[in-house]
């Protein structure tokens, strides 16, 4: 086999590897920008509210929550404690995820500002 040949095989061999690299990138990508639902900002502008504090979401989808201004905040669903969230975020941009198994109402407040009104409701179809 001669020099230019084997060069080819190793350059077709490096761009293989580099391709599947690539795309696994590219999935991994893809998968995590649609890994929730719906987003929920607490604290939005300053306000001692969520945003939006009323959503429709399917049996199964995911709501993000992420902690915006005027911490702490938490998210507390009434008689469902499995999906509450009763840990402080006291960091901008600080977030979890819940996600709604079946449908119904789920009313959620933030423990700490409930009294202000900070409240709101996710509608599960």
């Amino acid at each position: 086999m001669n020099q230019i040949t084997k060069n080819k095989h190793e350059i077709m061999w490096w761009m293989s590897r580099l391709t599947v690299m690539l795309s696994a990138l590219f999935l991994s990508f893809s998968l995590a920008a649609s890994a929730y639902a719906a987003e929920i900002t607490m604290g939005s502008g300053g306000n001692l509210i969520f945003s939006p504090n009323e959503l429709t979401i399917s049996a199964g989808d995911t709501v993000k929550f992420v902690n915006g201004e005027l911490p702490p905040h938490n998210m507390v669903v009434k008689d469902h404690p499995e999906l509450s969230h009763t840990d402080l975020a006291f960091m901008g941009g600080e977030s979890f995820e819940v996600t709604f198994p079946e449908s119904g109402d789920y009313e959620f407040q933030c423990d700490p500002h409930a009294g202000a009104g900070m409240t709101g409701i996710i509608h599960v179809n």
